[in-house]
């Protein structure tokens, strides 16, 4: 208690302050996140199916993939379809979602919904649980229809005169109009099945199969018909038909699309009627409930919601911003940084004049100036949108605004960096003639690329603004933009540090300078900036990439902020806080980095009026 006592008296005003200031600092940032923490229900359904039946579903069907994989993935497409069909825009949000966990028992996975209330999250566990159940079925179900198709194609091609039933004649139509593609090429069989000798689990396959593919054929031509009224403005014209016929004989492109729909539901059409006579002549209805090969065990109704912990959340803040401010204190009566700061402090007009001086030099001889911060990112934003959104298209909701919350904060780290690699080169002249804290020069750079930065925000704002009330008619900034300060900050502690870093090494090694043009280049494509890091899933691999690269992170925190998880066309990005495990771990690799940076700096400053 002594030993506690002469350290807190040896602490300084300043001390005392700093440790307030991290304790409020933590409160500030944590507290938005910790009381906005949305009341959520979780419920679990099950999803049963016989091994000896459907235990091939467990096989490879490609790289890391399996049988049950695309049967998890096809329900969760399923749901996600019927919901935007239905206008239920929330699905795929943390707070309303479906998510299938194969169970440590072949032959069973749990189905949890995640819903604000109760009977919500009970109705989508169980609709999850009745769409797996009927993709399996539909897994077990193409193999024997394969076989019937090969059968009818062994027919044809053999050219035997046999009377043909129906059901027959209906399988030769979905071979014609190829309505029921196979991941292999339908080939010749040599032996019949007749429905009619089938079990009725065989026949309740079958009936699946040929439900899941009407699905697939429907949501395809619901994709196309999308496309053809943005092409040609048709969505709300009454004779929708006759307009894009007129609007095809103009445009070859539309003719293409219309034609490929129209074959499309050809096939669609081929499918349900032979699922019709199924369901008609042999009552091939799937009672999911009914105990049977594949079955779903309901969810019970959750009475109590998910426990939010806000007591103890808050506790681990004030902990952790404590535990900071320590450390920031013994740093500083270690390494003497608030002489350092004080120091740099006492040259700030120096590196306000530096800063102008590299905003006036970048804009020198431009008749627009300081609109070039407005125009430059907006020119690259559209280069992105023409190339993803028309010539390879991939789908994203709102995809201007995604690209641009991405492009600015990484136009900062580029400019910065490859700022800050030059900076002492660059002012060679300077050091030799004028003592100053050469800390000063790569700070520079940072700062003048942070205020490039800040200047191009409004333009993003008038792109959020316009591409919003174009696309839904309001604005949908929420109020987690009020993080960017935060962001902000801990992008330029991270740029700081590393521009320290290597401004120090480009002085020994020249080369620094060349290679740190390529790096930026290859850290751009391992960043998502143009595309989802979602689209990789969430396995080992992402998480490294999130782990070892900071700067996807933050990117990721600037999209979640201000855009959004990234969504399909149809569904509403929804901007929210971004996780404060995710920020810390961020926030702590910045510090690190910032105070490697710097001490690297300082152990070589010296030497730099000899090297250049």
């Amino acid at each position: 208690m002594t030993g506690l006592k002469s350290i807190a008296g040896n602490l300084r005003s300043y001390h005392w302050i700093w440790m307030l200031l991290t304790l409020v600092g933590a409160l500030a940032v944590a507290m938005p996140r910790i009381l906005s923490q949305p009341e959520i229900y979780y419920a679990t359904a099950q999803t049963q199916f016989d091994m000896q039946r459907y235990g091939g579903i467990y096989s490879l069907v490609g790289p890391a993939r399996t049988g049950l994989d695309v049967a998890i993935s096809d329900a969760a497409e399923t749901l996600r379809q019927n919901a935007l069909a239905r206008r239920e825009l929330r699905l795929g949000l943390p707070t309303f979602d479906v998510t299938f966990i194969p169970g440590e028992t072949p032959g069973t996975v749990l189905v949890r919904g995640v819903a604000p209330t109760a009977a919500e999250a009970q109705t989508l566990a169980n609709a999850g649980a009745a769409e797996l159940a009927r993709q399996i079925r539909a897994a077990g179900g193409r193999e024997i229809l394969r076989n019937m198709l090969g059968w009818e194609l062994w027919l044809a091609l053999d050219q035997q005169a046999l009377s043909l039933n129906e059901f027959d004649l209906l399988l030769r139509e979905i071979v014609r109009t190829q309505a029921f593609p196979m991941s292999r090429d339908l080939e010749p069989f040599s032996e019949p099945r007749a429905l009619e000798n089938m079990p009725r689990e065989e026949l309740l396959d079958i009936a699946r199969a040929l439900e899941s593919r009407y699905d697939l054929w429907r949501f395809a031509i619901n994709t196309r018909n999308a496309t053809l009224d943005a092409w040609c403005g048709t969505a709300e014209d009454p004779t929708r038909e006759t307009a894009l016929l007129t609007c095809a004989a103009n445009d070859l492109k539309v003719n293409t699309e219309l034609i490929e729909r129209n074959r499309e539901i050809a096939r669609m059409r081929a499918v349900d009627a032979a699922l019709r006579y199924l369901l008609r002549t042999h009552d091939a209805t799937f009672l999911v409930d009914q105990p049977g090969s594949v079955q779903r065990v309901a969810a019970s109704l959750p009475t109590t919601p998910e426990p939010r912990y806000t007591l103890q959340l808050i506790g681990l803040t004030l902990v952790f911003g404590l535990l900071f401010g320590v450390a920031g204190v013994a740093v500083d009566r270690t390494a003497r940084l608030t002489e350092k700061v004080q120091e740099i402090w006492a040259y700030r007009e120096l590196i306000r004049n530096l800063v102008m001086r590299d905003m006036r030099t970048r804009y020198k001889g431009s008749a627009l100036g300081y609109l070039w911060t407005q125009l430059a990112p907006l020119g690259m934003m559209l280069v992105y949108v023409v190339v993803f959104s028309v010539l390879m298209p991939g789908g994203i909701a709102q995809f201007p605004v995604f690209i641009i919350v991405g492009l600015l904060p990484w136009n900062y780290t580029a400019e910065a960096i490859i700022g800050g690699t030059r900076s002492i080169i660059d002012n060679a002249a300077l050091i030799k003639k004028v003592y100053f804290p050469r800390e000063v020069l790569p700070l520079v750079s940072v700062f003048s690329s942070l205020v490039n930065f800040i200047l191009s925000l409004p333009m993003m704002f008038l792109v959020i603004a316009y591409v919003q009330w174009s696309s839904l008619g309001y604005l949908n900034l929420a109020w987690s933009v009020t993080y960017l300060p935060v962001l902000i900050i801990m992008q330029t502690a991270l740029l700081a540090g590393i521009a320290m870093f290597l401004g120090a090494v480009a002085v020994f090694f020249r080369d620094v300078v060349h290679l740190v043009g390529i790096v930026i280049n290859i850290w751009f494509f391992l960043t998502p900036v143009i595309y989802p890091l979602s689209n990789f899933g969430d396995g080992l691999g992402v998480r490294l990439v999130r782990w070892l690269n900071p700067m996807a992170s933050l990117i990721e925190f600037y999209r979640e902020t201000i855009y959004g998880a990234a969504v399909a066309v149809g569904q509403i990005p929804t901007p929210a806080v971004p996780a404060l495990s995710s920020m810390l771990r961020v926030g702590i690799t910045a510090l690190v980095i910032l105070v490697a940076g710097y001490w690297v700096f300082e152990r070589t400053s010296g030497k730099f009026g000899e090297e250049i």
